[in-house]
């Protein structure tokens, strides 16, 4: 008995230059070989037949064998590639497949890339469900082609796809994603616990007072935790390739006939702190990757509680390097667009949300914020237009991570200073200068005492400043600028690398 880690598979990528890990289960007390690229590595099972097996960095290849052995079982792993290996984290905005991309009639033809490759995480959050569910179409490498393009990650796509053309090495994408959930759920609850103590007390209080043995006899008889194969969700193919009308939305649910929404007074599974985490994070960690891919935050608002949202994307992204061994784990975060309403789903804060994100990538080393304040729909909370996105983070892990000289980041407003009627806005990260498309700044206000808006003002671009000019009276004082504070907006200033600048708000 030999068997290894579901994702060390055939036509995997492995992350270079640095130190890698191949993990299973064998008998006993096994001994337990690996033979990869020249290096021949013997280690021993445990008392409960688990191995763990350390190799030295590698170098790119673009295929190459993999052996392990233990008594007379051997699996062998071919045509295995050397490359960058990043992690695609969140919920929908990530997971959202190329199936249902606005470009990918223009992409699919032409895609073929064998140096691009994707895993699915199973979408398992709890005990049992992986055997209730048809998984097949899960936990599988699956390469760039027209007839596997479909599978990958929109976001993760278009990123790997820049990287690969810019590196020049394989680059594997493994998604481990969930659409609808909380922060909560990928974290260590001892984490939740401390850095967002309101989500363990309402679990706790839940798991006090029900019948836990029921409640997940239940979950396997629910459509919602069928995860196997979105592609068979009548849900998911009505909504996610367009943004449907009301009238369209009504007749769909009243298609639906015997559906039973869950309990309003009960967690959903993949939202219990700590059950993807335990479900799905554990389950690939600690391959070695190069760094994440984050895009979430929506579920966390819908919660109520944005203003945790800060302590628990840190604490998450420390669970997630400590589970990965790796104290450098880079992390690019996507800021949340501009969105108003769609389906239940509304913007309560997602102010407080970008702030926090905002606030984290200067806070915490190694992490990155991608803007993508240009990229939100008013009444659809899934954007169709990924390859923006994808290609700024693989912009953010050029400049930041591979040390490329590129100008990566957002204008962001250094500071801002009054001059006899005049404000003067400063930018970091503009290169050769701000560039405004369109005929007018869009979303920018001034605000004076009474918090009513200051209409007659004129603007200058120049460099990176935004200078202002009005008049100031009594009755005419400045005391706030607001740029994209409201819940939908698109910001249309740039730098000269067409990243459009961070929302952001000046009391003066």
């Amino acid at each position: 008995m030999l068997n290894l880690a579901s994702i060390f598979q055939s036509g995997m990528v492995l992350q270079r230059e640095k130190v890698g890990c191949i993990w299973g289960v064998t008998e006993p007390d096994e001994k337990v070989t690996l033979d990869i690229l020249g290096q021949h590595i013997e280690e021993q099972a445990d008392s409960e037949g688990k191995f763990y097996i350390e190799y030295k960095p590698l170098k790119a290849t673009k295929s190459a064998e993999v052996i392990v052995r233990s008594g007379d079982d051997a699996v062998i792993l071919e045509n295995v590639a050397v490359g960058e290996v990043w992690i695609a984290g969140g919920q929908s905005n990530m997971e959202f497949h190329m199936r249902y991309e606005k470009n990918l009639k223009e992409i699919k033809p032409n895609c073929n890339n064998s140096h691009i490759r994707f895993f699915d995480v199973p979408e398992v959050a709890y005990d049992g469900q992986l055997e209730a569910f048809d998984y097949s179409e899960m936990g599988k490498w699956r390469k760039a082609t027209p007839e596997d393009i479909e599978y990958f990650t929109a976001v993760g796509y278009y990123f790997a796809a820049d990287l690969q053309k810019d590196l020049d090495v394989p680059v594997g994408i493994i998604g481990c994603n969930w659409g609808g959930t909380v922060a909560a759920s990928w974290m260590n609850p001892e984490t939740v616990r401390k850095c967002g103590k309101e989500w363990m007390d309402e679990y706790e209080d839940f798991a006090a007072n029900a019948d836990l043995s029921d409640y997940y006899k239940r979950q396997n008889q629910s459509i919602i935790n069928d995860r196997g194969n979105l592609f068979r969700d009548p849900f998911s193919e009505f909504i996610m390739p367009k943004t449907p009308s009301s009238e369209e939305i009504a007749e769909f649910f009243a298609g639906m006939g015997d559906f039973e929404p869950p309990a309003a007074d009960e967690p959903l599974p993949f939202n219990i702190p700590g059950a993807l985490y335990e479900h799905m994070v554990k389950t690939i960690a600690p391959i070695s990757a190069r760094g994440v891919l984050w895009y979430q935050g929506e579920s966390d608002d819908e919660s109520g509680r944005a203003h945790l949202y800060e302590n628990m994307l840190t604490g998450m992204i420390a669970d997630w390097r400590k589970l990965f061994k790796d104290d450098s784990l880079a992390f690019i975060i996507v800021q949340l667009p501009g969105f108003e309403s769609w389906l239940q789903s509304k913007n309560n804060r997602y102010d407080l949300i970008r702030k926090a994100q905002q606030g984290v990538t200067k806070k915490v080393s190694n992490t990155y914020l991608c803007s993508a304040s240009d990229m939100g729909e008013q009444f659809d909370i899934h954007p169709k237009n990924k390859k923006p996105i994808g290609e700024r983070m693989a912009l953010l892990a050029k400049g930041h991570v591979y040390g490329e000289d590129v100008l990566c980041d957002a204008p962001e407003v250094e500071k801002a200073e009054v001059k006899d009627g005049n404000i003067e806005i400063s930018f970091s990260n503009v290169g050769e200068g701000l560039v405004l498309e369109g005929d007018e700044i869009n979303s920018l206000n001034i605000l004076n005492e009474q918090g009513s808006k200051i209409n007659d003002f004129r603007y200058e671009i120049a460099g990176d400043k935004l200078k202002l000019t009005l008049k100031i009276d009594e009755t005419n004082k400045p005391v706030k600028i607001e740029f994209a504070q409201e819940k939908f907006y698109i910001v249309n200033l740039y730098n000269s690398s067409h990243i459009p600048a961070i929302p952001f708000e000046i009391s003066l």
